[in-house]
């Protein structure tokens, strides 16, 4: 039973599989492409059992860590999800518990895992993983009470772990980075479909799969993050375990990167052009030069060194800071240049900003639940603040990270959200945009 005033918690274990969606090509209903009849085989699907009523706690990470200017590394989502397990069901050594079959456990690594949660009739996907390892911490409670704790990795963790050959050195060539990115997934295979993925197409097109080292083979992961570096766009795993890529232009074009979709603030309840204030627990801020570069070099396989600079910032911050990339896979120079100065723009000056938003959502049930269910990497939110004796000003920022922890028998609820300042993303020309539409007054966007 939920705590007052939280959402209906979801916990899911996947003991009896097969298959999600096989290797493609594969019927799925309600899909454009997978849903022709005669063109696919019917894929399976989880049989997922519920175990809500055995969780104590659990804490969902998805990081990110930011190398300098737009270039984030999205780390592997995990969970770990604390259990009751006072009647051994969650013992693998129980072969005759609910999660055992012909004396089989079922408790084993590659489980499925799943946490949803349910709010205002809206079922929101929090986490959808693999189960790494069931951990018993050895003790029992007074002789009649044991936990283990499911720890859980969500894809990332099954393509850092999946060696891909690149054979065929015109395979792939200048194709978009979204192509290139299911033509890795392919090459897994990772499962198709859209509830598996969501993949835009990019802007960038890129050498033949295998480059200058055809033959060679390296990690999904790696392939795939390097054509999203390439892009500078945006690879990570959704909450609904989902593969997600997004090319840099919908950082620009998509409503909620380009429209705060929350505004938060020191002033609760007042009203702002983007919205109306809501509460906050923390936000710790600096201004430092943590992301600074103001001297970039880039390479693409095959190609020569480019370099790009900022004379005014190396004046103002004392010397040269440099940021250098040569692995790009990215057809021909000109378009390695282009990069460069999009790394530079947005790189060349140090922010004041905020690293970190710490949400409780009992503060405030009916205006924030929806918002910490909600949110998504790149989601855009804006907040407004007053520190003593400062003038108020807001920022806008990107999502980059969630982390949900939550303690059923406490009835806390604590949501971290790691933040990009999105000053630099609201100056490149838009076109038919009133505001960055304006010739002269804009950057070009790469």
């Amino acid at each position: 039973m939920a705590p007052p005033n939280w959402p209906q918690v979801i916990v899911e274990g996947g003991f009896v599989t097969t298959t999600p969606v096989q290797a493609s090509p594969v019927l799925i209903l309600d899909d454009a492409v997978n849903g022709k009849l005669n063109t696919g085989v019917l894929g399976g699907d989880v049989t997922w059992s519920d175990i809500t009523a055995w969780t104590r706690s659990a804490r969902i990470t998805r990081p990110a860590d930011r190398q300098q200017g737009p270039i984030y590394d999205f780390g592997i989502g995990t969970a770990n999800v604390v259990l009751n397990n006072k009647d051994g069901r969650f013992d693998p050594a129980n072969l005759s518990g609910p999660y055992a079959a012909a004396g089989v456990t079922e408790l084993n690594p590659m489980v499925p895992l799943r946490i949803r949660a349910v709010w205002g009739g809206i079922t929101y996907p929090l986490y959808w993983g693999f189960v790494d390892s069931w951990d018993d911490d050895g003790v029992n409670y007074a002789g009649n009470y044991a936990e283990t704790t499911a720890a859980c990795s969500d894809a990332q963790k099954v393509l850092a772990g999946n060696q891909v050959r690149e054979d065929g050195a015109t395979a792939g060539a200048g194709e978009l980075t979204g192509a290139r990115i299911n033509r890795i997934l392919d090459a897994v295979p990772w499962y198709t479909g859209t509830l598996y993925r969501v993949v835009g197409a990019g802007s960038s097109t890129v050498q033949a799969f295998g480059g200058q080292s055809s033959g060679t083979s390296d990690s999904a992961w790696n392939l795939l993050k390097l054509t999203a570096d390439s892009e500078i766009g945006e690879l990570y795993v959704n909450g609904a375990g989902a593969v997600v890529f997004r090319g840099r232009q919908q950082i620009l074009t998509d409503t909620r990167s380009n429209t705060p979709q929350l505004v938060l603030g020191d002033s609760i309840g007042t009203a702002e052009t983007a919205g109306t204030e809501q509460a906050f627990f923390q936000a710790p801020r600096a201004r430092d030069d943590t992301t600074l570069a103001n001297d970039i070099h880039a390479m693409r396989a095959g190609g020569s060194l480019q370099e790009v600079q900022d004379a005014a910032s190396q004046a103002k911050y004392l010397f040269p800071r440099t940021f250098e990339r040569t692995d790009l896979i990215l057809q021909d120079d000109p378009t390695v240049i282009n990069w460069a100065q999009w790394v530079l723009y947005i790189a060349k000056d140090g922010e004041d900003r905020f690293d970190t938003i710490i949400l409780k959502p009992l503060r405030d049930p009916v205006n924030l639940w929806s918002q910490v269910l909600g949110r998504e990497i790149g989601d855009r939110i804006q907040i407004w603040r007053r520190p003593p004796g400062v003038a108020a000003f807001s920022k806008d920022l990107f999502i980059r990270g969630i982390e949900h922890s939550f303690d059923v028998a406490s009835g806390d609820w604590t949501t971290i959200w790691t933040m990009q300042d999105a000053d630099k993303y609201g100056g490149f020309l838009t076109l038919d945009n009133p505001t960055l539409g304006r010739l002269n007054f804009n950057a070009l966007a790469f």
